[in-house]
């Protein structure tokens, strides 16, 4: 017969039910905080511990499906004997209690058929096994051992019946939770990993922007798609034979190489066979060979793919591909080094080409025109350049005259370059002085055409009143016999000649600076202007204070 229950049993009772009704919320909030999985049932043990003072508890998970139970926490007599995660099935009260899915109490174990001590050295008198039930189905059991027998009243079915019912609703929120929190987690690493690629190819399309305003840039000035080149100005038969070549040549596909020195128009011809030709409406691609180091230079050529190479982090289009369908300008081919010679050819030969780390050829359909100021007869000699591209090169070659050979054109050039106002100030030349343009013609101009131009330009700057002067003119213009030193000695050469020309070249060395020319001839500077009037390099002198500050302006 059951003892009567005890008053202070029966406030403990209602003190557990509430002290765990206030804390299972905060146990679950505890367990996410915690690493441990097991807080959760390991406190709702030590809460119902620290109100009585049992032989053993436990707490066991049931697989709904398998009618498994697995040990989850535990305190008291079984700690030494079984783990965590000790698993049984249909086995004992626990397994009893599970089938049947109500409580089941045992005040006498060692009469009670159905308990067990799972083979262990564990002597329990009483059990009461309280069921935890969710929509019908055990999900887990709360176990309470008595080291003595008649142990468990009503009461004490009762109040663990009702704890079983929060810890239900706490499992319920729990697992809830833990869904919620697993989702939770699952969907901000994969907001994170989304951040990190967005992050990334935000970066990427940086860099890409960067490159493609690089590219946009030098495009503008590699790229020309202008139909109208600029005008081929002149009469000499040296020029006519040019023009007369550019007709009959640019409406083929032939492969032209011009030569000439520096300044005489190569570029110029090379754009009008490109705007003579069908293919005048797609790109004309110039690549200033002697301007690049030969790495540069065939990355630009031929472009690479991503990561070739340091600093490779985007892919680049070559110039060779750019001008697909147009004309590739080959500027100062004579400078490419050798190794870039036999990429070049095969490009030539095969209108294919690789990208520096590609794995594709990429085929192309460009004309290919090049120019040099150097002698390639005399550099495949010495064996600087291919003999097989050179002869690739030169299916038809051009030939540009230089300045001092078409003296004739250099009246129409001068007044060509007057007339459009991209040379120089863009105010017109009303007038010119006559010996300007004799000074033009009697000079060598070793740089040719861009001389012409440069000396035009600074010409239109400096003129007052709209007109050219002679005295506005350079002096190694003016006076070239000034650069022609020479150390042969005549002794047929008058006492007057002797002086003019240790005067003129006196007044090179200092950079036709007639003051500091006066002085160190030991002469006053209106006695070397006297002179130089004397030797018509001066037009009728002025008096000495204006000639002392045109020198200075000269200076």
């Amino acid at each position: 017969m059951q003892n009567p229950p005890h008053p202070q049993k029966s406030i403990a009772q209602l003190q557990l039910i509430n002290a765990v009704s206030t804390r299972l919320q905060s146990l679950i909030e505890q367990e996410a905080s915690q690493a441990s999985s097991q807080t959760f049932f390991e406190s709702i043990i030590q809460i119902i511990k620290s109100s009585f003072d049992y032989y053993s508890i436990s707490f066991w998970s049931v697989n709904p499906e398998t009618l498994i139970a697995t040990l989850e926490a535990h305190t008291g007599a079984y700690q030494n004997y079984l783990q965590v995660g000790h698993s049984i099935k249909n086995e004992g009260i626990t397994g009893f209690v599970i089938s049947e899915k109500k409580t089941y109490v045992s005040n006498d174990t060692e009469t009670d058929s159905k308990f067990t001590n799972l083979s262990t050295p564990v002597f329990s008198q009483s059990e009461l096994c309280v069921p935890i039930l969710k929509e019908g189905k055990v999900i887990a059991t709360l176990n309470i051992e008595s080291d003595k027998k008649n142990a468990f009243d009503q009461d004490d079915q009762i109040a663990m019946e009702a704890l079983a019912a929060q810890i239900a609703v706490a499992i319920t929120n729990r697992n809830l939770y833990q869904e919620i929190k697993g989702f939770n987690e699952k969907l901000t690493a994969k907001i994170n990993e989304k951040t990190t690629e967005l992050k990334k190819a935000h970066f990427q399309i940086l860099e890409q922007q960067k490159f493609l305003q690089k590219e946009n840039q030098n495009l503008r000035t590699l790229v020309e798609k202008n139909s109208n080149p600029l005008e081929t100005v002149g009469k000499s038969a040296s020029i006519q034979n040019i023009l007369t070549m550019i007709e009959k040549i640019a409406p083929t596909t032939a492969t032209v190489l011009i030569q000439g020195e520096s300044g005489t128009g190569k570029e110029l011809v090379a754009r009008q066979l490109h705007y003579q030709s069908n293919r005048a409406l797609k790109p004309f691609v110039i690549v200033n060979c002697g301007a690049l180091q030969e790495s540069l230079l065939e990355s630009e050529l031929f472009g690479h793919e991503k990561g070739s190479f340091t600093g490779a982090i985007v892919q680049k289009t070559g110039l060779a591909e750019l001008a697909h369908g147009g004309t590739l300008f080959l500027d100062e081919i004579g400078e490419m080094a050798i190794n870039i010679q036999a990429k070049v050819l095969r490009f030539l030969q095969e209108g294919e080409f690789y990208r520096i780390g590609g794995k594709r050829p990429i085929k192309v359909d460009v004309r290919v025109i090049s120019a040099t100021n150097r002698n390639l007869e005399t550099e495949v000699k010495a064996e600087r350049f291919r003999e097989d591209l050179y002869y690739r090169l030169n299916t038809i070659t051009l030939r540009m005259p230089p300045l001092r050979e078409r003296r004739a054109d250099i009246p129409l050039l001068v007044q060509y370059f007057l007339d459009h106002s991209r040379f120089g100030n863009t105010a017109k030349i009303k007038k010119i002085d006559p010996r300007v343009i004799d000074c033009f013609l009697n000079y060598d101009w070793p740089g040719n055409i861009r001389e012409l131009q440069n000396i035009i330009e600074r010409l239109k700057i400096l003129a007052e009143k709209n007109e050219i002067r002679f005295e506005d003119l350079p002096l190694n213009i003016r006076v070239p016999e000034i650069k022609r030193e020479s150390t042969e000695f005549s002794i047929n050469l008058p006492l007057e000649e002797v002086e003019k020309n240790h005067i003129l070249r006196s007044l090179a060395y200092h950079d036709g600076n007639k003051t500091k020319t006066a002085h160190s001839l030991g002469v006053t500077i209106k006695t070397l202007y006297n002179k130089l009037h004397r030797y018509g390099i001066l037009p009728s002198p002025l008096d000495q204070t204006n000639l002392e500050d045109q020198d200075e302006l000269n200076a």
